[in-house]
């Protein structure tokens, strides 16, 4: 038996997301208990799992350049008082952080040891901000241990949080604080995906997201963090990783070691897996440890080390740095498929100078632009402002067609801007001037 240290990030699973918490003792956490409740409620799990091995020897093998992918974000803030209302700056800085992370651009990639230097990848994904939603809310967030529930009340404005955009076309993320400390975050997985278990996917479609605790989205700084049920605190570095390790899950990863029901007393399950062929075989998590000499399924000379880099470990934030090919095949069959309207593009764009039903004003402009529609259907619309590389400037919050819009200009360099108008299945752009 393998000692169990306290861990950064340890999943926990209710209706079948994956969570990070800070454990509850050292030798298991909810989620162990709770996997191997659902060993007992649902018999075949861990072989359902198993079988995942066979199905991705059969995926093609990753290309060397791919086809960049780009996913919209949606970011809610849902806050109590003005000391949890995110600045937009530190929004755009974890979404750079994201940009880094799945371009295999963060300063860190070079770190990987030698042994994994040929599994890991770029996994060719970006990630654009297209909108921030801020809720002032006096409800509260909270993991139900007993219950079994997460707090997906933040995604529901009728429960006191924030209404997701479309979530077929947008990555949503949820912001808050998420009361008793231990808890820093939870995702779904697509559907039917079989490397998953039945049910791991949102309970609903408006549901599907990512959700952090507001203290861990940030990149620098440090985190102290409560145990679950009063054990005593412990600090983590942030660097944003609980929000990559999470886009990770929603995007169909799982953890690197397979969530073994042996690995729930600290024994290594060596059987168990993750469905990825070029991770290193891992009974157990790396356990905040980040230690280079941790083999948890070493049988012999050649055996590759636990890999304490890859996103999908529990390791300390500051050792994160790298997907493998494997991961990232999966995650781009994801997009091409599960989630596919993230990075479909829509194909009837409408010039707003030639139609009546957005007018955009003055142009040039300066200080301020407005925008009015004669639209009679009262469904909201999302606007952009993008600079002349496609790069998102400026994402006001939602409109709707009976109010009129006013997007702060104040600050952006005069130039050439173009304004995108998202509306159901429309899209409509014009050309700005800003002086």
């Amino acid at each position: 038996m393998i000692r169990v240290l306290l861990m950064l990030l340890v999943c926990f699973t209710f209706t079948y997301g994956q969570a990070q918490i800070i454990p509850a003792a050292p030798k298991g956490c909810g989620h162990d208990h709770y996997v191997h409740a659902l060993e007992h409620h649902y018999p075949g799990f861990k072989d359902r799992v198993d079988q995942v091995l066979q199905d991705i020897k059969k995926r093609p093998q990753l290309a060397k350049d791919l086809e960049i992918y780009r996913i919209p974000v949606v970011v809610h803030i849902v806050y109590k008082d003005e000391s949890q209302n995110i600045p937009e700056e530190q929004i755009k800085d974890v979404i750079d952080v994201l940009n880094e992370d799945f371009r295999r651009k963060n300063a860190d990639a070079d770190l990987i040891r030698e042994e994994f230097m040929d599994v890991v990848g770029d996994p060719f994904i970006e990630f654009e901000l297209a909108g921030v939603e801020r809720v002032q809310t006096e409800v509260t967030f909270e993991l139900d241990l007993l219950g079994g529930s997460l707090p997906d009340n933040v995604k529901q404005s009728a429960e006191g949080g924030s209404d997701a955009w479309d979530t077929q076309k947008y990555l949503n993320m949820w912001v808050c604080n998420i009361e008793g400390g231990s808890l820093l975050g939870y995702a779904y997985p697509p559907a039917d995906l079989e490397h998953w278990p039945d049910g791991a996917n949102a309970p609903s479609p408006e549901l599907d997201g990512v959700v952090i605790h507001q203290e861990v989205f940030r990149r620098t700084g440090t985190h102290t963090a409560s145990g679950l049920l009063g054990l005593d605190e412990v600090t983590i570095p942030v660097r944003g990783r609980t929000i990559t390790h999470e886009v990770g899950h929603y995007l169909g990863l799982r953890h690197i070691w397979g969530d073994g029901l042996l690995s729930i007393i600290g024994i290594p399950d060596c059987n168990a897996d993750d469905g990825v062929e070029d991770t290193p075989q891992q009974g157990s998590s790396s356990q905040f440890a980040c230690d280079p000499e941790q083999n948890s399924c070493g049988s012999g000379e050649g055996d590759k080390h636990d890999m304490f880099e890859n996103f999908m470990d529990y390791a300390r934030e500051d050792c994160l740095n790298s997907f493998t090919k494997g991961q990232i095949a999966i995650m781009r069959s994801v997009l091409e498929n599960e989630r596919s309207g993230l990075i479909d593009q829509v194909s009837n764009t409408i010039a707003i100078e030639d139609n009546q039903d957005f007018q955009v004003y003055p142009n040039p402009a300066k200080g301020q632009l407005f925008i009015e529609s004669s639209l009679k259907d009262n469904t909201s619309y999302q606007v952009r402002l993008v600079d002349t590389q496609g790069r998102m400037v400026h994402a006001p919050a939602l409109g709707r067609p009976a109010d009129r819009q006013t997007i702060n200009i104040n600050g952006l360099p005069a130039g050439l801007y173009g304004l995108v108008i998202l509306q159901g299945d429309k899209q409509y752009f014009q050309k700005v001037v800003i002086r």
